[in-house]
């Protein structure tokens, strides 16, 4: 009888603990739970509300679509817009960084001649825009004489036809001779692969907007949709494969390596 007493108290006290882990499991490890859902909904509804609407704004004029084809929650839009026009999801959302990132080609004028090789395998059509200072002349006794470039190339949604950009971080800028050969450089690869090359005058905002990636002057948005673009001014003369500068050492390749480099990649007169 007392081992059957004592069997007896046991399961009273086992159930008694039972009752009480359960309780303590309710009243905070399920709350622990509730906490952990509400906070993913929570960021879940920050991530709509932090849209920036201006911004998205800007992303729906550049594309020049029709609405009724375009996402319209905010997930979708933040990737819609970033696999289609390469625009950074953290700048649609509101933060400090460029609208798009720039190609980086400094001192790595080989890397232009692959994005040219891959872009042109995929696309037939690929313009460079060639971008001064309105009313500024390209010489070296200019002090205000500088030059950004950006590619341009068709895409197509929904049976439309858009553009999307690509500025690039090499600059021609008065008193850097190795930066300007890098660009220069650019831009005879260009030429000897058959890309359409524009050259555009915008304002100097509107330059170094381009160059930090944060926007798209206007004027080349507009371009591809207008019968009658016309380069502003002739920036073919400037190309070239590559001459010695001072202070340039590995900055640039020489004329041979990178002549060499175009006709690897096939792009050689294609003029």
């Amino acid at each position: 009888m007392q081992w059957i007493a004592y069997a007896v108290w046991g399961s009273l006290a086992l159930c008694l603990l039972a009752a009480v882990v359960s309780y303590l499991y309710y009243r905070f490890g399920n709350k622990e739970t509730q906490q952990n859902e509400s906070n993913a909904m929570n960021k879940q509804v920050s991530t709509v509300l932090s849209l920036d609407s201006q911004r998205w704004q800007t992303v729906l004029r550049q594309s020049r679509l029709s609405a009724e084809h375009i996402p319209t929650t905010a997930e979708e839009q933040l990737v819609w817009a970033s696999e289609l026009f390469g625009v950074q999801q953290g700048w649609l959302k509101g933060e400090d960084e460029p609208m798009h990132p720039c190609l980086s080609f400094h001192n790595n004028v080989a890397a232009s001649v692959d994005f040219i090789q891959q872009q042109l395998q995929c696309n037939p059509v690929l313009r460079l825009y060639v971008v001064k200072p309105e009313g500024i002349e390209i010489d070296e006794s200019v002090y205000e004489a500088s030059i950004v470039l950006c590619f341009a190339a068709p895409v197509v949604f929904e049976g439309e036809t858009t553009w999307r950009f690509w500025p690039i971080n090499v600059f021609w800028e008065w008193g850097y001779p190795p930066e300007q050969v890098q660009c220069c450089q650019i831009l005879y690869v260009a030429g000897q692969a058959g890309c359409q090359i524009h050259g555009v005058e915008v304002d100097f905002n509107d330059l170094y907007d381009l160059l930090e990636g944060k926007k798209i002057p206007q004027l080349m948005v507009d371009a591809p949709f207008t019968d009658e673009f016309a380069s502003s001014w002739q920036p073919h003369l400037l190309a070239h494969a590559g001459v010695a500068v001072a202070g340039q050492g590995r900055s640039a390749l020489s004329a041979e390596e990178l002549t060499r480099l175009i006709q690897q990649a096939g792009l050689g007169n294609r003029v």
